[in-house]
């Protein structure tokens, strides 16, 4: 093999890498940063403004990774009187409840509410085992 082909092959290499450890932690739901300044610049990236009500509609879509985005970048997991656990409650996101629930959100009366109204049993018995009232 001469000189050249080993040069590309080793670009390849490298480039496949790259992307490889760029595309990883998209499907893992890993957050992109790992500091506040450069988590609320990814938000930014993702057409989100770092606001409360950006927060809880991304919970509520069930985005693992803006959500940990948004507490990267120093969300309060119980911004807006925890409207974020409330719609994901709502709207039957039960991986998004239970980490929120990790991550010391408060299981409201209006989540549970929420889930009951809507049948989902399942984060029912989350915020009643964490907490929740009538």
């Amino acid at each position: 093999m001469n000189k050249a082909a080993i040069t590309y092959r080793h670009i390849l290499f490298a480039a496949a890498f790259t992307a490889f450890t760029c595309v990883v932690p998209f499907q893992s739901g890993a957050a992109i940063a790992a500091d506040e300044v450069q988590a609320r610049k990814d938000i930014k990236a993702m057409g989100m403004e770092y606001t409360g009500q950006d927060f809880a509609k991304v919970a509520g879509n069930g985005d693992m990774t803006a959500v940990k985005l948004f507490l990267d970048a120093g969300m309060d997991v119980n911004e807006g009187g925890s409207a974020a656990i409330g719609l994901a409650a709502g709207r039957g996101k039960t991986e998004m409840v239970k980490f929120l629930l990790s991550k010391g959100s408060k299981a409201t009366s209006n989540a549970l509410q929420y889930s009951r109204t809507r049948g989902y049993k399942d984060i029912e018995q989350l915020l009643v085992a964490a907490g929740a009232k009538e």
